[in-house]
């Protein structure tokens, strides 16, 4: 009996934890970091050089965590990562100057990038191949649901004091609790990702910059969308409770609109999916601090489902079109193209806030999302949809671990039941 056979299937509960509560404090901590920068006295254009540091670090950690990881051995980087992230947000505390700022924010991207290559690759290495679609939704849940509850967490607690540091830092230093308490097993890393954006866009163009898109609007609102919570005048826990409907329309509605992908043309469903979505930001420009707050809690949960389901789509589309031993590779890739928008995409919305309001972001949303639908439409006409497709899968934005997780249907198995490719 074999390692992986011999563990309970209850033993996935010591990295399932420990990636829920770091996820309850990045929720926590991601919700009201633009708040405390705006209350220390700076504008919109300072958020997003913040936020797109940490999305550099992130990128940067998904590519070559792994190494360091090598070098020290798992349970020691993964308890170093997560004392380094509280001591991290701890610093903070000190109020440093714009560019320490930044730079605090790009090594817990790095490193936060590496906690969950590590989590994954344990899960990968714990669960045996008939299990892991189950375990992958599950981790899929675990990490949505938490992240909202750390963001409802947030709901009164000032933004601009230590005790939000303090909380969201203790978030993280618990997270290495599950992990290094309890024996795990040996995690099985991943080879470390090579960035092949150009191999990525000619395999699949559109399941490339649906990526991109949904790292560009997606991942951009919910870094800077408190700012226009702010702009319509609303307290702090109107503000938090709505960027939680955000997140938990992203994780709920992504199930049923990709299992409808499975029985449509992708291609026609991401054009529709962008018409709506530039419909749903055009009511945005209609909104105001009068508007019923049920009334934006359905647009806020909307607007975050239809915005995030442009990556899974993505791919799950590129995919259709790769063969077996691109699907790691591939979708490695694409997590990286989403990361790339993610950093560049509040830079340059949060530059329009700045000048013209927060929003300016819908303007920006509904102009990407329009460009993507033509794109989409025009690709339909030039090739056919493919015949035999994967089924849907809905993937975290965490670490290109999680690609390693699931065989291809096509795949050949061997006695373990592992397919090609898997760890």
């Amino acid at each position: 009996m074999n390692a992986v056979q011999s563990l309970s299937p209850w033993s996935i509960a010591s990295p399932l934890a420990g990636g829920a509560l770091h996820a309850a404090g990045s929720g926590l901590f991601h919700t009201l970091l633009p708040l405390r920068i705006v209350a220390g006295g700076h504008g919109a254009n300072i958020v997003g050089l913040v936020v797109m540091a940490e999305g550099a670090g992130f990128l940067l950690g998904c590519m070559g965590s792994v190494r360091l990881i090598r070098s020290v051995g798992e349970v020691r980087a993964y308890a170093a990562f997560s004392a380094l992230s509280a001591a991290l947000l701890l610093s903070l505390g000190v109020e440093p100057g714009v560019a320490v700022f930044m730079v605090i924010m790009a090594v817990m991207g790095f490193v936060n990038a590496g906690q969950s290559v590590i989590i994954e690759s344990w899960l990968n290495a714990m669960v045996p191949n008939a299990g892991r679609g189950r375990t992958l939704t599950l981790y899929v849940l675990v990490l949505g649901l938490f992240y909202g509850l750390g963001q409802l967490l947030a709901r009164n607690i000032d933004p601009a004091g230590s005790g939000m540091l303090m909380i969201a830092a203790a978030f993280y230093a618990l997270a290495l609790v599950p992990v290094t308490a309890i024996w795990v097993g040996e995690p099985q890393l991943h080879a470390p990702v090579g960035v092949h954006f150009l191999r990525a866009f000619r395999t699949s163009p559109l399941g490339t910059l649906a990526c991109l898109m949904t790292g560009l609007i997606s991942s951009t609102f919910a870094s800077i969308g408190s700012l226009y919570g702010l702009e319509l005048g609303f307290a702090q826990d109107r503000i938090v409770v709505l960027m939680a409907a955000v997140s938990l329309g992203a994780l709920f509605l992504q199930f049923p609109l990709g299992a409808l992908s499975d029985r449509l043309d992708r291609r026609g469903m991401m054009v529709w999916l962008a018409v709506v979505l530039a419909a749903v930001c055009t009511l945005f420009l209609l909104v105001d601090a009068a508007t019923p707050f049920w009334m934006l809690l359905i647009l806020f949960s909307v607007f975050g489902g239809i915005s995030e389901i442009f990556y899974p789509l993505g791919v799950a589309h590129a995919n259709d079109r790769a063969t077996s031993s691109e699907f790691v590779s591939l979708s490695s890739n694409l997590l990286l193209v989403w990361a790339l928008g993610g950093m560049i995409g509040p830079a340059i919305a949060a530059t329009g806030v700045q000048h013209f309001g927060a929003a300016s972001f819908f303007w920006y949303a509904i102009v990407l999302s329009i460009a993507f639908a033509g794109f989409a439409l025009w690709r339909r006409t030039q090739q056919p949809d493919v015949g035999n497709r994967e089924d849907f899968v809905t993937y975290p934005q965490t670490s290109p671990a999680v690609y390693e997780w699931l065989p291809r249907k096509d795949d050949p198995t061997d006695g373990d039941g592992k397919g090609e490719g898997t760890p």
